[in-house]
């Protein structure tokens, strides 16, 4: 299959199985929060946060290793691909073996760090071991997926991992519902990832019957691979100003406000992040496209490319923000309830972090194709703002102030210096090519959304919806933006304009 029908393979089977995911999490949620408790729940997400903290082990690995196997796939360098693989499971199966030691020894504090808790301490030592078993199996046995997304096979994970995590959703409702059973709830959270680690192995070796599973890792070989090392070495920097980003937020309102505030914060998160999933999903194997294309070294097409996907994230971001505005609190007070509303405020900083994580992905797939991890202080600088942002202004805004926190550092670093750095150090070409790019595209939505607030000042907007009149009137008002903001790309952006002829060509390929 050629690239563009493998990304459109892996985009369209992810978005299906995650639509299905989404909906099974949207009615576990409320059904988890009225038989478990907010602060049961704010504990267990606070739990899985304490965990990717130590994950911090793992610290670019993975995207180290499917960088470096573009180039072996590109070749179909077999030889090549088993070292790196078999590499791959030598560095983490010592990874595994340092998180469970680091967390049993964390354990030993949980009297400590849980001693206002009114969860029994039985209970949260029992979760903390499922989520960490299920960790470490990743560890173990999960990381030949890292060869099916660097060869653009990543529906075969993602059809085995969500209909396991499904599956896993669905029981753990009907357990609550008819059993009322606290540890077999936890018990399912360490059952199902050994049945999803069984089927893909399985998978992975009837699609790679040549893939060496019990690689034998000489002392040459690791010689070998002191350049993926260093690149290893350089990617954790980076994979650390993410997780301080992304992963402390719920460690600084559990230990600064209150564990059930984690809960009420989560439900705002979930939300996002299964939106993010979503378009995620739909660009599912684009990573691995950029790479081949790196690979090819057209800088023509490589821009080309960029800025087609720069317009349809701008184009998928808008219109996500938008609906994001208009429906976010309905949606929360019909699924939870009012008490589990935030400010307009946070809801704000929220979908501005949103939109930053969306049209900054263009810029970082092409800085992983390109393996541009040298900026070693630029992640160490996210985390320094990030943290001392945050548990300054959250002594003063409350929850508010950990978003902001958030929000400046990610502007700082990932929407000013990253940019620059991939345009000189990657194309190699005058970053104001980018900045006046950008700025166009702020102009287009500006523009789109001028346009749209006096029209839809037209419309009728019911205070007080139900599911089906808040679906109708976010399908109304959405599609009015929508079509707004279409015909304004498609009229003015060249990189709109070229996406909207390479989907016509392929439509009218398939069909000939």
């Amino acid at each position: 299959m050629s690239r563009v029908a493998l990304t459109i393979k892996n985009a369209w089977i992810a978005l299906i199985f995650q639509l299905l995911y989404v909906i099974i999490q949207f009615f576990s949620r409320d059904i988890f929060l009225d038989n478990l408790g907010d602060e049961f729940i704010g504990t267990a997400e606070t739990l899985k946060s304490i965990l990717q903290f130590l994950n911090l082990s793992e610290l670019g690995i993975g995207t180290a290793v499917g960088f470096s196997l573009y180039k072996p796939i590109y070749d179909n360098n077999r030889e090549k691909i088993n070292e790196i693989i078999g590499y791959l499971g030598f560095l983490y199966k010592r990874i595994g073996l340092f998180v469970l030691s680091a967390s049993l020894i964390l354990m030993l504090f949980f009297p400590y760090f849980f001693q206002s808790s009114n969860i029994n301490l039985t209970t949260i030592v029992f979760l903390f071991l499922a989520l960490l078993i299920s960790n470490l199996l990743s560890y173990f046995f999960a990381y030949y997926m890292f060869l099916l997304q660097a060869d653009q096979k990543s529906y075969i994970n993602v059809t085995i991992g969500q209909s396991v995590f499904i599956l896993r959703l669905s029981l753990q409702c009907v357990v609550l519902i008819y059993l009322q059973d606290v540890m077999l709830w936890i018990l399912l959270e360490l059952v199902t990832p050994f049945i999803y680690i069984f089927i893909l192995r399985k998978k992975v070796k009837q699609t790679y019957p040549w893939l060496i599973f019990n690689f034998k890792m000489t002392k040459s070989i690791r010689n070998n691979q002191k350049g993926l090392l260093k690149k290893i070495k350089q990617i954790s920097f980076h994979k650390l100003g993410t997780f301080v980003s992304n992963s402390t937020d719920n460690i600084i309102i559990f230990s600064m406000v209150n564990p059930a505030m984690v809960a009420f914060v989560g439900n705002y998160q979930m939300i996002m992040n299964n939106i993010n999933l979503l378009v995620s999903k739909l660009f599912d194997g684009t990573n691995a496209s950029v790479g081949n294309l790196v690979a090819e070294n057209d800088l023509k097409s490589m821009l080309k490319v960029f800025w087609e996907f720069m317009a349809l994230r701008f184009f998928i971001a808008g219109c996500s923000t938008i609906l994001l505005y208009i429906g976010f609190d309905d949606l929360i007070t019909l699924w939870l309830g009012e008490k589990y509303l935030l400010s307009d405020t946070i809801l704000i900083v929220l979908i501005i972090i949103f939109f930053m994580l969306q049209v900054r992905q263009p810029i970082d797939s092409f800085k992983q194709a390109y393996g541009l991890y040298d900026d070693i202080w630029s992640p160490v600088v996210q985390s320094v703002i990030n943290l001392a942002f945050s548990i300054i202004f959250v002594l003063k805004y409350g929850v508010l102030g950990v978003f902001l926190g958030t929000m400046i550092s990610q502007f700082i670093i990932v929407m000013l210096w990253r940019p620059y750095y991939v345009f000189k150090y990657g194309f190699k070409i005058n970053h104001g090519i980018y900045w006046k790019g950008f700025g166009l595209h702020l102009v287009y939505f500006a523009m789109s959304f001028i346009i749209y607030y006096f029209i839809s000042k037209n419309f009728t907007f019911n205070p007080n919806p139900s599911f089906l009149s808040l679906f109708m009137q976010l399908f109304k008002f959405g599609i009015l933006f929508f079509l707004i903001y279409f015909s304004i790309l498609a009229v003015f952006c060249l990189g709109f304009k070229n996406l909207i002829e390479r989907f016509y060509n392929l439509i009218i390929k398939r069909f000939k």
